[in-house]
């Protein structure tokens, strides 16, 4: 075993399993790890230990819909998680599932580490031809990805617990989010996410030990760690489960006029999960608009002024305080009976082949305000059903500000719906500064949102409303 120091830390190489034991013992309960089969350095020379925001930069939308679905996904399998505003906990699912955070992730298991450090990951992406649920040929994309053995040395970082807490910095242990079943794949791995790193790298300082040792001593101190255990399938991790759910989205259309798609979240998979026949679950949704369609016959009801707001799903999965003021909303309901804000996308909400599309206000008789989500049955290609959950009702007062009113038709699900309301206040800032805009008489949209409604999805449509 050879060592050395730059700065404050140690440079140990190992030539066997017993000096890499040794080595890592020597650091005792105050140490975390972090494996890599390459060393990389900054211009200046000192180590670089980079977030994946920093190494693959942030593209904001995406970032929004991961962050979304992260908490939701928490909310739904960790018992007592409430989104409490911890940017840990909600990146660790993007950090470990194939996304970006502003965190480094480290281990507290070395023998996770070592394994990390003796395999290199490898990625590519496949297609295949399918059937959805009604046998309908669709093409999928997936992002397939592996682990390979090393030949070369690799690399453990040993991060110091109290020089962490001494720079301010959180090292967050992620079984603080173990799901009530199962296993996901950050407690597998003993996971610990460090930062928040809004500057994109770790400070060197922090770092005690750099060990190097060729890879097959690294994978003889692994032991028995091996990809199936580490990213544990669907049936044994409920987050993975969760986020293979989603709605895939439309591509583009192969020969034949067979349509493609890809998930809607892109996700490393390291073993196939399509079927020659995939399940009613599995939605493969080309784009629309429920505005453009014809409504079913017998549900056109009295004709009501309506003002329809299209958006991207950024403004239906951002981050935003519960407001009360909604000056904007209120102006187009001076207008109006009804707002009716849509999203691009497919909301997933784990229920079966039901999923959301948008949130609407409208006046009631009683005057006060009505806000609810409506959504459509959508299994496999089919657009088969739209129609609205229920909601909750508000008030006004002179000022404009918004008052609950517990109502006889509330929905009795005991959600307070904050999320409808966030979604109204992002949809009023919009309009505020512009970014939606109006576009022709009752529509307001966002100008560079030039989606529109999939000619297959309004011949589908119709054909099945005048059956």
């Amino acid at each position: 075993m050879e060592m050395s120091s730059v700065s404050s830390m140690k440079i140990i190489h190992c030539d066997t399993a017993e000096q890499l034991k040794l080595a890592i013992a020597s650091f005792g309960s105050d140490a975390l790890f972090r494996g890599q089969v390459a060393h990389y350095q900054r211009a200046d020379g000192s180590l670089s230990l980079p977030t994946s925001f920093q190494r693959h930069g942030c593209i904001p939308p995406l970032m929004l819909k991961w962050t979304h679905y992260a908490k939701k996904a928490l909310e739904r399998h960790v018992d007592g998680w409430s989104d409490a505003g911890d940017p840990a906990t909600d990146q660790a699912i993007l950090q470990h599932y194939g996304w970006r955070s502003f965190f480094v992730d480290a281990t507290g298991d070395s023998r996770v580490a070592a394994w990390f450090a003796s395999q290199e990951f490898v990625s590519h992406r496949s297609a295949e031809m399918v059937e959805d649920c009604f046998e309908n040929p669709v093409y999928l994309r997936c992002d397939q990805a592996s682990y390979k053995e090393s030949s070369d040395s690799g690399h453990i970082y040993v991060i110091s617990r109290r020089k962490l807490r001494a720079a301010g910095l959180e090292a967050i242990h992620l079984s603080e989010i173990a799901t009530r079943d199962g296993a996901p794949r950050y407690v597998r791995q003993d996971a610990y996410m460090i930062g928040s790193l809004y500057d994109g790298y770790l400070d060197p300082s922090l770092v005690v030990a750099h060990i190097s040792a060729p890879a097959d001593v690294l994978r003889a101190h692994a032991g028995s760690m091996n990809t199936a255990w580490l990213f544990p399938e669907p049936e044994d991790d409920p987050i993975f489960s969760e986020l293979l759910a989603m709605p895939w989205e439309k591509i583009g259309t192969m020969g034949g006029g067979i349509d493609a798609f890809a998930r809607s979240l892109p996700i490393p998979e390291y073993q196939p999960h399509l079927r020659k026949i995939m399940p009613p679950e599995s939605a493969f949704h080309r784009p629309f608009w429920i505005s453009d369609l014809s409504p079913p016959p017998g549900q056109q009801g009295q004709p009501r002024r309506q003002v329809h707001i299209r958006c991207g799903s950024a403004a239906y999965h951002g981050s935003a305080p519960v407001p009360n003021l909604l000056r904007q909303i209120m102006r187009l309901l001076e207008e109006s009976d009804e707002v009716i804000i849509e999203t691009d996308a497919l909301v997933y909400h784990g229920m079966g082949t039901t999923y959301g599309k948008g949130i609407a206000v409208i006046k009631t008789s009683d005057d006060l305000l009505e806000v609810f989500e409506f959504g459509v049955d959508h299994p496999g290609l089919r657009l088969e059903r739209a129609a609205r959950f229920p909601g909750l009702f508000y008030s006004v007062d002179v000022n404009g500000v918004w008052h609950r009113k517990i109502h006889a038709e509330d929905c009795s699900c005991g959600d307070p719906h904050e999320g409808n309301l966030r979604i109204l206040g992002i949809v009023n800032e919009l309009l505020e500064d512009g970014s939606i805009r109006l576009s022709e008489p009752g529509l307001y949209l966002d100008p560079s949102l030039v989606i529109e409604t999939d000619p297959a999805v309004t011949k589908s449509w119709e054909e099945r409303r005048l059956q």
